[in-house]
């Protein structure tokens, strides 16, 4: 039997520092906002931005927390519901002290500076982010070292009714 990560601590560190390892359709580049983000009733695990400005929630659990696994569809819905409607100074404030720790003044910084490619735009990336916050077309996503089968179908559900394409689970 696979002895899986040590900790949920391990596996958010892992995620937190390699972020473009996760199979995501579109293959975008994230950056890594915060971690333990206050938002509404609880604490996102990771939150992160593509290039684009389409938010990111991330959120990992274990195995050996069985009721955590069930409950993280729940909770990474309520904490979209959270940051639906907010605007991007409101979001820009909410993360300032996750940016002060990667001593960035601002989000479009924290991005700016991990463009590579030179293509960054400030005005379609602030529009976008806009847009995904009023509309909350966020990207969630589940880091689990093991997924049981009912939660493998209830997120291909979520998905396809969301998308409008049919479930591939």
């Amino acid at each position: 039997m696979p002895s899986g990560f040590p900790s949920e601590e391990a596996l958010h560190d892992l995620v937190e520092e390699t972020p473009n390892l996760l199979p995501l359709a579109g293959d975008p580049t994230l950056v890594v906002l915060g971690r333990e983000v206050a938002l509404g009733p609880g604490y996102a695990d990771l939150i992160a931005v593509d290039g684009e400005g389409r938010l990111t929630i991330i959120e990992i659990k274990l195995r050996k927390s069985g009721e955590a696994r069930r409950a993280v569809v729940a909770q990474v819905l309520t904490y979209a519901a959270y940051l639906k409607g907010l605007d991007v100074r409101a979001l820009e404030d909410l993360l300032r002290p996750h940016l002060a720790r990667l001593e960035k003044p601002g989000l479009v910084d924290a991005v700016a500076d991990a463009d590579q490619s030179g293509d960054f735009d400030v005005t379609a990336f602030r529009d976008n982010l806009a847009a995904t916050l009023s509309a909350g077309t966020f990207r969630l996503v589940l880091v689990l070292d093991e997924a049981p089968s009912e939660l493998v179908q209830l997120v291909g559900y979520l998905e396809s009714i969301s998308t409008g394409s049919p479930s591939t689970s």
